[in-house]
């Protein structure tokens, strides 16, 4: 795979009505910034990306990712659900208006088929409507061109934090107990449906499933990210050496915070 560049170092202006995924974990502590900065880093890594490329981000928020892929040398477009962060990112960010930035559902995507070589997504699937996710992934090889990559991750549905917050939801007491987070407790009722609200990860058999189903070829999959973002900041290079070794363990690494999946649309 061509080596990915260093993250983009952005310049934020203001610090009023920040998104808060600018506000608490890229402008964060220490913690959140790394974690944060990872999962893109090996989403996108795994995605090969290459200069010239047309690379879409779904799911692209505050278009993080969309600018890192764009530093590459990549042709990109970002799509979101949201309207907030889009409008927030195509505003405050540099050239933010020409990042090909747009509100759309991916269940529904506004390209013509095998448009992109490469499409990624982080952190996204999670808060895509159960009874859509069929519908998402086989809209993402329809705009894929044949031999284009897809890399996505989600949190592990097998990780401790994962199993805390489904306790949680039962247990109001412990919920209490637990930093800002999402829960898995919004229902499917397609009236009460808010992406910031739904938060269902899925697990690792069921992503590969529904990836060839859409007409995939699973190339590769890995779980990473032990670090907590509540680490404080004296603690984060110890943190961050436990990581590594946890991650080189087989039955430790099934228990990373993190899913990361790739294939291929033959």
């Amino acid at each position: 795979m061509t080596a990915l560049r260093a993250e983009p170092e952005i310049e934020i202006g203001g610090r009023d009505a920040l998104p808060y995924l600018v506000e608490h974990w890229y402008l964060g502590p220490p913690a959140r910034r790394y974690m944060m900065v990872r999962r893109f880093r090996e989403v996108l890594e795994r995605a090969d990306l290459a200069p010239g490329q047309r690379v879409l981000d779904l799911g692209c928020g505050w278009a993080y990712g969309t600018l890192w892929a764009r530093a590459h040398g990549c042709k990109v477009a970002g799509v979101d659900l949201g309207t907030d962060q889009l409008r927030w990112a195509r505003r405050a960010l540099a050239d933010g208006a020409s990042l090909g930035l747009a509100n759309a559902n991916a269940k529904a995507l506004p390209f013509r088929d095998g448009t992109f070589d490469r499409a990624f997504s982080v952190e996204m699937m999670e808060h895509v409507f159960r009874p859509d996710r069929q519908a998402v992934l086989s809209e993402i090889a329809r705009v894929l061109k044949p031999g284009g990559r897809l890399a996505l991750s989600t949190p592990n549905s097998a990780s401790p934090i994962e199993a805390a917050k489904r306790l949680a939801v039962r247990w109001p007491a412990l919920r209490r107990r637990l930093p800002s987070s999402c829960f898995p407790e919004a229902a499917d009722e397609a009236a009460a449906y808010h992406p910031y609200r739904y938060h269902h990860p899925l697990p690792l058999a069921e992503l590969r499933e529904r990836l060839t189903r859409a007409g995939f070829a699973v190339e590769g999959a890995l779980r990473f990210l032990f670090v907590a973002k509540t680490t404080p900041s004296f603690l984060l290079p110890a943190a961050r050496a436990a990581e590594g070794i946890a991650e080189r363990l087989p039955l430790a690494r099934r228990l990373g915070a993190t899913t990361l999946i790739w294939a291929t649309r033959p």
